[in-house]
């Protein structure tokens, strides 16, 4: 049995689906996505550091546009070297790494310390802020501006 016959016997729907049907797990998985997203996180520590769109736009020498586009999702396709140049500009490291699954002893002592890097950060408070008012509003079903302009 292939996966779309398997999804079509299901009644059509995807385990990410089925999953957000509870309105519970939706919004901790919304709340997840939200805490990951590299958008968020440098919104976040833009806010910790009091830097604004405009301030980063000439950190950067770029055009505020671009710092727009960039912080609505376009950071999920930036280049290595863009992230490290608004790392820069915002007086944060860039650090992508590469992680080894088979030796797990180094696995966890370095996610250990990642944890406990990001847990003492500024910006942590304002990322946690962040997901959470997210969450209340759909937990309420506050419609925000960008609902209403997608509604229109």
């Amino acid at each position: 049995m292939t996966a779309s016959e398997a999804r079509k016997r299901r009644g059509g729907s995807t385990l990410v689906e089925r999953t957000k049907q509870d309105p519970a797990e939706a919004a901790r998985i919304d709340a997840l996505v939200c805490a990951i997203s590299l958008e968020h996180a440098v919104c976040a520590i833009m806010e910790a550091n009091h830097v604004t769109a405009a301030e980063l736009a000439r950190r950067l020498n770029a055009k505020p546009p671009q710092i727009s586009r960039d912080l609505k999702g376009g950071l999920s396709r930036a280049t290595l070297s863009r992230l490290a140049s608004i790392a820069e500009a915002l007086d944060c490291d860039f650090v992508p790494a590469f992680v080894p699954r088979s030796e797990q002893v180094r696995r966890r002592r370095f996610f250990e310390a990642y944890d406990e890097l990001i847990s003492e950060a500024p910006f942590q408070t304002v990322l946690q802020a962040k997901a959470n008012r997210k969450v209340r509003r759909k937990k309420t079903g506050q419609i925000t501006k960008a609902t209403r302009r997608k509604a229109a």
